[in-house]
């Protein structure tokens, strides 16, 4: 009887933490930074809608260190702002703003 209190406790548990691990996707669309290895100086951002049709382009000329949780916290705000406007934007620095890479 013991055995089964605690299989079942077990069992009970398991199914409770694998249902809390089930996420959904909460962004729309995605982005890619393309840098050259010739000129690292030079990105090109670009945001793309859930139907991978491009939405935005930017190039900014100081580096963007893609791999930190803030900055692709910062990207992927920008293409859900983007993704909310639901039409394609043309001559606005939205990524030299949010990085503050003017000088």
């Amino acid at each position: 009887m013991k055995k089964f209190i605690i299989t079942a406790i077990i069992v009970a548990l398991s199914t409770i933490y694998s249902q809390a691990q089930q996420t959904k996707n909460l962004t729309h669309g995605y982005w890619v930074a393309e840098s050259n290895k010739h000129n690292s100086k030079v990105q090109t951002i670009r945001f793309y809608n859930d139907d991978a049709k491009l939405v935005y382009e930017e190039t900014v000329t100081r580096p963007v260190n893609v791999k930190r949780k803030r900055v692709q916290m910062m990207l992927n705000d920008i293409c859900e702002s983007l993704y909310r406007q639901k039409q394609a934007i043309e001559g606005n620095k939205l990524v030299t703003t949010a990085f503050n890479l003017e000088r």
